[in-house]
């Protein structure tokens, strides 16, 4: 299905990630401010990303919308350099 809307419609400030895995933490316990690529070829961009119950999953808020994010689409998360995890756009 194609949806068409303008480019602010496309604009969303949060995700849900599941499948997290983490790499340079044992695990996420209370919210963290970290950089997030949701594309290859974006850049980085700023966020606050929350545990959620269950495990293998946070919630992601970034402090400006982010175009056109995309459900199964892989996100990882940075802390300055490191990569520190990552998981799947749900």
């Amino acid at each position: 299905m194609i949806v068409v809307g303008s480019e602010e419609e496309m604009r969303q400030d949060g995700l849900l990630a599941r499948d997290v895995n983490w790499i340079a933490l044992d695990e996420l316990k209370r919210p963290r401010r970290v950089r997030v690529k949701i594309r290859y070829r974006y850049r980085e961009a700023a966020a606050l990303i929350t545990p959620l119950s269950g495990g293998g999953r946070v919630k992601v808020k970034f402090e400006k919308p982010q175009r056109a994010i995309t459900p199964g689409q892989a996100v990882v998360f940075y802390d300055k350099d490191v990569v520190i995890g990552g998981g799947w756009i749900v």
